[in-house]
């Protein structure tokens, strides 16, 4: 069989697995040299996850995931090949290989994703039994139907959460929190390998079948590349300065307020004096953040042209709503306007059905026509058994056996569609905020039909749909067109799956630490986990005491109107060519992080549009390491001073995201 991945190659031809052409050496050397290599990986992961949660946790600063590109992770990167340059100098045999360096950024990125979801997962888990006295529903209904396997009710270790100045380090202390961790692990590690297998099934049909170009993987590839190094452009250092330059001075800034900052971060502008509808459009949200310029300027034009076409579309409906049905509840400064979170897993579903139906037919053959990193069997079972774990965890946790399994399968679907879509275009961000699985169960049937054991579950399992930003998937299916031929399979697989474990050990040992020594509600620190939980149980105190018992129809037609438009904007883009209109803008367009995307998107666009008419893809190429250097000179001197704060116990300035 030919080396995997060649179009065209016959499954009876050769039997060399896919991977590198070192992966059929099966020497103990070899062996040891890789097993040395994932070890590192998992200190750097260890590394990255606490330095993230430190910032987050403590000063709510950082974020990185919720970029699809973890700057901390490219950090990382960078400083490794430094030292590695210095190794090779002196004793090349030890040095790292491209393919060993890129093994790390892998892990490094599954670690920081499945890290952030425990931060939202900590933060769930005492907080009814620390409340109790401020909601009489939570005594009366919620903590009678909560199981105590999946929480933390023990009242010291509550108390010691959130007010500190506790030994973690001792069997008393972590008893409490030792059957919570094991079984919510299971939930984070069954989603993640569910992810794995499913990317291994699509892979070959999205890579060869239908030439999805990956455009994320360019970064770390372009950073270890060897024979033409990306920083001897001028371009490229004229743009490290620029963005470089906005850090340090507005760290300075911070420093010493008298030194002018240079605002470029997210923020919004109150429109006010407008009367009703119109005042619907308040406030504005934008960003002239340069990394996103930076990102975003591999994107197609037609999608950056949405990006900014369905943002208006969204603020222009919120108007049109307020004078139809009346004033709207939304939270204008985290929702572009009212529905359209619904509006965007309707589109995120439809890409999905859309995927599969342009597809038929063509699945079987990219099976057979080309290697994959596991056999097909395997994959497949491994993803039932996956999803059969988690059905399990959250059957214990008092949701419905019907529930439980619609529930993981729209949180598989979302996570489908968000692969698909970074592979294609690699938009900075792409994820939900609070729109599903959670709240499309709960509208499709209602609290009645759910129970109040159902509501608490739905609460006690917010973590996993607040954000879709660090889902697994999506960095799965991007690793293995990273690593393809570099590196053997099960390397591949295995490096993934410990990322996942490292980074979600290392989250809540860094998470406990900080909140037994300082308390989550002293003010020590900026009480993000205190939020999560507030942000997670509100929802069932809200939802017990709605008029409305049964299906929500107004946010299940908004789901189905994004649903339909996207079906007919992709029905008009395989009739028209240059249709403008892009259905991957809609769903990202109606997400949260659209507030941010917009503006560098219209801005992108405009110089994009610029340098493609008159340079064409000459002039493309010739101008993208300015592109590249406003975007590794944010990361890069960002990280640097983030990671001084952190290091110090210091708040510094964070560029990303406010």
């Amino acid at each position: 069989m030919p080396m995997y991945g060649s179009p065209g190659s016959r499954v009876a031809e050769t039997p060399a697995p896919p991977g590198d052409r070192s992966s059929a050496d099966a020497s103990g050397k070899l062996r040891s040299r890789w097993g040395a290599v994932l070890f590192l990986g998992l200190l750097l992961t260890a590394g990255n996850v606490a330095w993230m949660n430190s910032s987050e946790v403590t000063w709510d600063r950082g974020f990185a995931t919720t970029l699809s590109l973890h700057y901390n992770v490219v950090f990382t990167l960078v400083l490794v090949l430094m030292v590695n340059g210095l190794v090779a100098r002196r004793r090349p045999a030890l040095a790292l290989r491209r393919a060993e360096l890129l093994l790390l950024f892998l892990m490094g990125t599954m670690g920081t994703g499945t890290a952030y979801y425990a931060e939202f997962l900590i933060g769930v888990l005492p907080y009814p039994y620390y409340h109790a006295n401020t909601d009489t529903r939570f005594v009366e209904s919620l903590i009678p139907n909560l199981s105590k396997l999946l929480t933390v009710s023990d009242p010291d270790a509550v108390r010691d959460f959130y007010m500190g100045n506790a030994v973690l380090l001792r069997w008393s202390a972590l008893r409490a929190w030792a059957v919570p961790f094991f079984l919510w692990g299971l939930v984070v590690a069954a989603a993640g390998w569910i992810g794995i297998c499913l990317s291994t099934l699509i892979y070959a049909q999205v890579r060869y079948q239908e030439r999805l170009p990956f455009p994320l993987i360019q970064v770390p590839l372009t950073i270890t590349e060897e024979r033409v190094p990306f920083y001897r452009s001028p371009l490229f250092w004229f743009g490290f300065a620029i963005a470089g330059g906005i850090v340090i001075i507005n760290e300075l800034h911070m420093i010493n307020p008298t030194i002018p900052e240079m605002r470029v971060k997210w923020r919004y502008v109150r429109l006010t004096g407008l009367e009703r509808p119109w005042s619907s459009l308040s406030p504005i949200v934008f960003s002239l953040n340069p990394l996103l310029i930076g990102l975003q300027f591999a994107m197609p034009l037609d999608l950056l042209w949405s990006v900014f076409f369905f943002y208006w579309m969204g603020k222009f409906n919120a108007v049109l709503l307020d004078f139809l049905m009346g004033e709207q509840r939304y939270t204008a400064t985290r929702e572009v306007g009212p529905l359209a979170a619904e509006q965007a897993v309707g589109a995120l579903l439809a890409l999905v059905i859309f995927s599969f139906w342009t597809m038929r037919g063509r699945w079987r053959d990219a099976w057979v026509k080309y290697q994959h990193f596991m056999p097909l069997r395997r994959a497949a079972a491994g993803a039932i058994v996956g999803a059969a774990v988690m059905v399990a965890v959250l059957c214990l946790a008092r949701m419905p056996f019907f529930l439980a399994v619609l529930f993981v399968l729209i949180f598989v679907a979302v996570m489908y569609s968000l692969a698909r879509i970074r592979a294609q275009y690699g938009p900075p961000s792409a994820g939900l905020l609070m729109s599903a699985p959670g709240p499309v169960v709960y509208n499709l049937f209602g609290r009645d039909m759910i129970g109040v054991p159902g509501l608490g579950s739905l609460s006690l399992t917010h973590w996993m749909g607040r954000e879709f930003c660090p889902s697994a998937m999506p960095a799965a299916l991007e690793g293995f067109a990273l690593m393809e031929r570099r590196c053997p399979p099960g390397i591949i697989i295995t490096a993934m799956f410990l990322g996942i474990v490292a980074g979600y050990v290392t989250s809540f040992l860094t998470i406990l630490t900080i909140a037994y020594h300082h308390g989550m509600k002293t003010g020590k620190v900026a009480g993000v986990e205190a939020y999560i939980g507030w942000e997670a149980f509100a929802l069932f105190s809200r939802r017990l005491s709605e008029a409305v018992s049964g299906p929500h129809w107004d946010s299940l037609a908004a789901t189905g109107y994004g649903a339909g438009l996207t079906l007919l904007l992709q029905s008009l883009r395989t009739r028209f060519v240059g249709f403008p209109l892009h259905p991957v803008g809609y769903a990202i367009g109606n997400t949260w992080m659209s507030s941010s995307l917009w503006s560098t998107a219209f801005i992108t666009w405009v110089i994009k549009s610029f340098v493609l008419r008159y340079g064409g893809l000459r002039g493309f190429y010739a101008v993208a390491p300015f592109f590249w250097g406003l975007l590794l000179g944010e990361f890069i001197i960002g990280s640097i001073v983030s990671l001084a704060g952190t290091l110090s116990g210091t708040p510094t300035y964070v560029f990303w995201p406010y």
